[in-house]
């Protein structure tokens, strides 16, 4: 059975998160938009369940710090620190401190296909999404952000001005930090490639073996990739990542917990409950309970 879970749009994540977001970034549906920390999410409901977007997101912190969840980590940006959600993935924020600020830079996958990074740039979507910009480099960014700014702001903006705005920041973010970074390697792209399929994919087929027929791989060399570029094996991504979206369907309270197991696949609902503590520390009713006090 399929479930009823959606990727949220830049829309719905206004909606849902940001009660005093003003009128005009609410129906703002540009492709590429950029927003100050401080007074886009200060005032965002914490806590945060685990979401999926149908936009990329970019976050910049200039002073103090957010916890931002992403897949199955949570990092801590801090003070000159950047990290990237890429559409699909599981993200959420769990904690701003009182004096954070920063950029928050919402772009469509259409932006994507406009800007020019080569394999060695797309490291830092799709293995190190998480980095720290050196103090020299914050001031030529922050300028770069203003610019960005001033010309969404213009009732004439031209999008690919901003297009090449946006490209700069990010390209100097990420070449100005990995001087000596290297393309993906075979290992690292397979891993990639194997983590995309089963968010795709992991309701229906949670065995490992779909995944290494989709990649033409045998199990044994699907299982060493995924482990040592991750330090994880298969299994326990397709369980993580089933189990993130469990906590989204679970957001639902008319759900009984055996209907969100169902709808997963599970066949045992008591198995579901098992595996959901195992990954979460708790059971499906104590984080319900934990996410409504």
């Amino acid at each position: 059975m399929k479930t009823n879970s959606r990727l949220i749009s830049n829309y719905d994540y206004k909606k849902m998160f940001l009660p005093n977001v003003s009128r005009h970034d609410l129906f703002n549906f540009s492709s590429l938009q950029s927003y100050r920390i401080e007074r886009y999410l200060k005032h965002i409901v914490i806590p945060v369940t685990p979401y999926q977007t149908s936009f990329n997101f970019l976050i910049f912190v200039t002073k103090g710090w957010i916890k931002q969840q992403l897949e199955n980590s949570v990092f801590e940006v801090k003070a000159n620190g950047a990290i990237n959600i890429r559409q699909g993935n599981y993200t959420a924020t769990l904690e701003l401190s009182d004096d954070v600020e920063g950029y928050f830079v919402v772009y469509e996958n259409e932006i994507v296909d406009k800007i020019v990074l080569n394999s060695k740039d797309l490291n830092f979507f799709y293995t190190t999404p998480f980095l720290i910009v050196k103090e020299k480099t914050i001031s030529w960014i922050t300028r770069i952000f203003g610019l960005l700014e001033e010309e969404l702001r213009d009732i004439e903006s031209n999008q690919t001005i901003c297009i090449l705005l946006f490209e700069s920041i990010l390209l100097k973010i990420i070449r100005a930090e990995n001087k000596n970074y290297q393309a993906l390697s075979h290992m690292s792209s397979i891993s990639f490639r194997f983590r995309e399929l089963v968010h795709k994919h992991h309701v229906d087929h949670k065995e490992i073996g779909f995944y290494a027929q989709k990649l033409n791989l045998s199990d044994n060399y699907l299982n060493k990739c995924v482990k040592e570029t991750t330090g994880k094996p298969p299994k326990q991504w397709v369980n993580e990542i089933s189990i993130l979206h469990s906590q989204i369907l679970l957001q639902d309270s008319s759900k009984e917990i055996a209907q969100v197991a169902f709808e997963l696949n599970y066949q045992s609902g008591s198995y579901f409950s098992r595996l959901f503590k195992k990954v979460t520390g708790l059971t499906p009713t104590e984080y319900r309970s934990s996410r409504s006090s």
